[in-house]
């Protein structure tokens, strides 16, 4: 998502019709389930040790959507409660492929591929913010979590080879625990429904390292006896931008 067209969506939002009337003092307080739809923006790489030593990064924007629910306490125009947000996100498979001359390892090319963002994630994180009438700002902070192999592949095809005869499947994955932090707006619609815009810093960290294995027959395998073949995720960090529909079931 461009600039220009996140700035587009912001001119919509703040265009929409609000002519619902506040039913409470607090119209805010209460329980909410939504769907959210989205950007994450990550720059992410992985890393392979022996044969040879090479890092794959990609960076670009990935879809992301899930539902979210909320539950939210008022006090005059204060606002703090808890939001659970659990997301899908898409991922592209970036490819290296270098050729090698033999010099410290067998002659050939050696392709590495992997996934660089994770199959899913679960944000859980309170917010605190202000209440208006029909809109509420609010920050949030709390923890990710998130899932999903990283499917990272070295190949090695010999010289006037067609297709791999060896490849190295790494072990790492996307199962960790991380953090989230940001803030968004909410703006009340018609009936019992809202719209918001919401922004978040996201990270993951650094993954361990861990030691691939060798497909392939055993003739093809046994040139690679006695070099390391590792790889590692390195840190993750991403930028999610979502906007959400909302039903509150207090209905304000």
């Amino acid at each position: 998502m461009t600039h220009a067209a996140r700035r587009a969506l912001l001119v919509m939002l703040l265009s929409l019709p609000v002519h619902a009337t506040a039913q409470s003092e607090t119209p805010w307080s209460g329980a909410s389930l939504g769907v959210d739809l989205g950007e994450l923006s990550s720059h992410a790489c992985s890393a392979w040790a022996s044969p040879l030593s090479r890092q794959i990064c990609s960076t670009g924007g990935h879809f992301t959507g899930g539902v979210q629910l909320g539950e939210n306490f008022q006090f005059k125009r204060v606002l703090w409660g808890f939001g659970l947000d659990l997301d899908t996100a898409s991922s592209k498979n970036p490819t290296l492929s270098v050729k090698a001359a033999g010099d410290t390892q067998p002659a050939g090319i050696y392709t590495f591929s992997g996934r660089q963002t994770p199959n899913g994630f679960a944000i859980a994180a309170p917010r605190l913010g202000y209440a208006g009438d029909l809109w509420q700002p609010y920050l949030r902070a709390g923890a990710l979590i998130a899932g999903g192999a990283r499917q990272s592949t070295l190949a090695f095809t010999p010289p006037g080879g067609s297709k791999p005869t060896v490849a190295f499947d790494g072990a790492t994955n996307f199962s960790s625990v991380g953090w989230a932090a940001g803030g968004g707006t909410e703006i009340g619609l018609n009936g019992p429904w809202s719209i918001s815009l919401e922004y978040l810093h996201v990270s993951l960290g650094k993954g361990s390292q861990a030691s691939a294995r060798c497909s392939g027959t055993a003739a093809a395998c046994s040139a690679f006896a006695g070099i390391l073949a590792a790889n590692s995720r390195g840190a993750f960090n991403a930028n999610v931008y979502a906007v959400g529909i909302s039903y509150w079931f207090g209905y304000w």
